[in-house]
């Protein structure tokens, strides 16, 4: 399909200060990235989805954990936790998961042939909205891919910062090990679990404005706290892997969500699925 994809020409690359500070620190964070037009249009494609505007598997559509539980009694948006994997099922997604303000970066990261493997827009609701705990998302993709690295990217919706429930970070932790990583107790123990031995005193609070993106390497220790606030605290996260990784195991039958960004793939490597946009599954609805 895009096997012969031509190189793409970078305008978003980074600097000789960001790739030192990324080779240092194990993220980077730019600000301005997304207008705040265009934060509001993605916002409201979000919200569409959850109220049955556009057609979205429901059983990829999550509610926050406490509302889950009977624990709290909010509505609608209010309500919600995450949609998963939204780039596979809408077209405005993907197109964002492939827009070069994101991709150009990791050129320099991970080389020129790029996938996507996961992405998520969440909403922190106010004064309910849950956090997660220190963790390195290598422990979790480590099970599907065979590669050094892959690399999240985290976009401000809205404001980010401590009492809504900011990103914090470990400065230079994606050159450590993997860390044992625990069930976790609690309304989220489903979700997540939670790396051992982490000192929260090494932690630096990542504050940033709407239209910002983060850039962290999956090896690097990150958190984000519970919603304290008033407001939102709404993000979209997607995370690429290079052409070039392989697969841990044989490729997993159907539902690899794995996607075509930019570059050449390789048939003997993992490989993106066979269209853009994923039919919606009927047994899942809208």
């Amino acid at each position: 399909m895009n096997a012969e994809s031509r190189p793409q020409e970078q305008r978003f690359d980074l600097s000789a200060d960001e790739l030192k500070f990324w080779n240092e620190n194990g993220y980077l964070v730019r600000l301005n990235v997304f207008t705040p037009e265009e934060n509001d249009a993605f916002r409201q494609v979000a919200e569409d989805i959850v109220d049955r505007k556009r057609p979205f598997p429901s059983v990829h559509i999550d509610q926050n954990a406490l509302v889950r539980d009977g624990k709290a009694a909010q509505q609608g948006i209010y309500a919600m936790h995450k949609i998963h994997f939204p780039s596979c099922y809408d077209p405005e997604f993907l197109t964002r998961v492939r827009d070069t303000r994101l991709t150009d970066p990791i050129v320099d990261m991970l080389g020129p042939d790029i996938l996507g493997i996961n992405t998520l827009f969440i909403w922190k609701a106010p004064k309910i909205g849950l956090g997660f705990p220190w963790h390195q998302d290598k422990f979790y993709f480590r099970t599907r891919f065979r590669t050094e690295t892959t690399v999240g990217t985290w976009t401000a919706i809205d404001p980010a910062d401590k009492e809504n429930g900011c990103l914090y970070v470990i400065p230079g932790s994606h050159k450590w090990d993997i860390f044992q990583h625990d069930d976790l107790e609690g309304s989220q123990q489903r979700e997540f679990k939670m790396a051992q031995g982490v000192r929260d005193e090494d932690g630096v609070a990542v504050e940033v404005p709407p239209g910002a993106v983060i850039w962290f390497h999956s090896h690097l220790l990150h958190k984000s706290m519970d919603n304290h606030s008033l407001r939102f605290r709404r993000s979209f996260v997607a995370h690429y892997l290079s052409a070039q990784a392989e697969w841990t195991k044989p490729k997993p039958a159907g539902g690899s969500a794995v996607m075509w960004i930019r570059g050449r793939t390789f048939p003997d490597k993992v490989h993106e699925v066979e269209r853009d946009v994923l039919p919606i599954p009927e047994s899942t609805g809208q």
